[in-house]
């Protein structure tokens, strides 16, 4: 058996790494994401409107074409109206804290993460829960009578992060306009796997992360906004765009108006990477991940003692397997998959409370497992066959 020292967590075995974490971020990444981002780095590197040379041109067409990727997946005929900011979270906040005030209250579902509550909370701007129901669907039935609470907007996540809930975002958006409220959808759990259509479904805006679904680098995010949203969304932060320099505000035109400041330009171009590859091999993506989350779900289900949240089939559900069990710590199951097989889960309440309490597995929270496309059958199997051995 071999060793080696970490100072982080002392004496380590080295054994063979089973990521079931990609909920949390994707692992590995798309073929060519990490190619995109050391080619601009050691061979452009020059940075977006700041100059009237090739290179800047260059690196300006790229990330123009990520804008143009991200619209038509989403459905927006407005490549313009794509703004990037350094993950979901920040685009959730822009949105919060510049349309809404304390004295109109958001419905959200019951299932939401806390990008979207502790906005709310910081802004003391109040919301109403949509509740749930024990599988984590959202009871669109109430959504009308509580609109009548002077309610403003209805945000919504597209899937759970805890259980992979699949919301029907179509039904979500019509009844939200028609009880006159702005319909705005948290993607970061849910894309690519639930399909979203902003000008079919009349999506105001959409909220995405590059570093999940899309198997993109981290420190990508940002929103997909009709051009009505658009003009009424303030700026969230001020400072240099390369345009209007003369002047003290900033400009109003799009996409300038969001994007202050220097952006990640490698993360952008290890996401155009990212976003061709998931483009050509979605459907068998997909298909390979239904395949895995129905292998988990039905090992895991068939062990003595253990509960598997949310929908009981892969088609009404992403890629997440969160389980709960009597007969053990879920924190000490989690360390001792890693410590026997190397397998990388992920416990606890998943940055999720409100979710959990929907499920009822608050406050101890889950253990998640969450495959992505390279993930193997074989390890699929060890992650069940493991996690039977150390619950006798």
């Amino acid at each position: 058996m071999q060793w080696k020292n970490s100072s982080i967590r002392g004496i380590v075995r080295i054994m063979k790494r089973i990521y079931l974490d990609n909920a949390s971020t994707s692992f590995p990444k798309a073929p060519g994401t990490a190619e995109a981002m050391f080619d601009y780095l050691t061979e452009n590197g020059a940075n977006l409107n700041r100059g009237e040379y090739s290179d800047t041109f260059s690196a300006e067409e790229h990330v123009n074409h990520v804008r143009s990727l991200l619209a038509s997946h989403f459905g927006s005929s407005h490549p313009e109206c794509v703004a990037f900011s350094q993950s979901v979270t920040y685009a959730i906040n822009a949105i919060i804290s510049g349309l809404f005030n304390r004295e109109t209250p958001v419905l959200i579902s019951s299932m939401e993460h806390n990008a979207v509550v502790r906005p709310l909370a910081l802004h003391r701007i109040p919301f109403i829960q949509i509740p749930s129901d024990r599988q984590g669907h959202c009871l669109l039935s109430k959504l009308p009578s509580l609109a009548a609470h002077q309610a403003k907007a209805l945000i919504i996540q597209s899937a759970s992060n805890v259980s992979g809930t699949i919301q029907d975002i179509a039904l979500a958006s019509k009844l939200a306009h028609e009880n006159g409220l702005l319909m705005i959808v948290d993607a970061a759990q849910g894309s690519p796997h639930v399909k979203l259509d902003m000008e079919k479904m009349g999506i105001d805006a959409v909220c995405f992360t590059g570093h999940k679904g899309f198997l993109g680098p981290q420190g990508i995010g940002g929103m997909v906004l009709s051009p009505e949203l658009a003009a009424l969304l303030p700026p969230f932060a001020a400072g240099g765009t390369g345009s209007l320099s003369y002047a003290a505000a900033m400009p109003d035109f799009l996409p300038d108006k969001f994007e202050a400041g220097t952006q990640n330009i490698p993360g952008l171009f290890g996401l155009e990477a990212s976003l061709e590859y998931e483009k050509a091999y979605h459907e068998k993506i997909e298909a390979r991940l239904k395949w895995l989350t129905e292998m988990l779900i039905n090992g895991l289900s068939e062990i003595d003692g253990v509960t598997v949240l949310g929908p009981p089939s892969s088609e009404l559900r992403t890629p997440v397997v969160s389980i709960t069990t009597q007969r053990a710590d879920i924190a000490q199951l989690c360390t001792m998959l890693e410590q026997r097989a190397g397998i990388e889960a992920r416990v606890g309440l998943h940055c999720a409370p409100l979710a959990h309490r929907s499920l009822g597995s608050f406050p101890e929270g889950a253990l998640r497992f969450s495959p992505g496309p390279f993930t193997t059958d074989e390890e699929a199997e060890t992650a069940i066959s493991v996690l039977r051995s150390c619950l006798k």
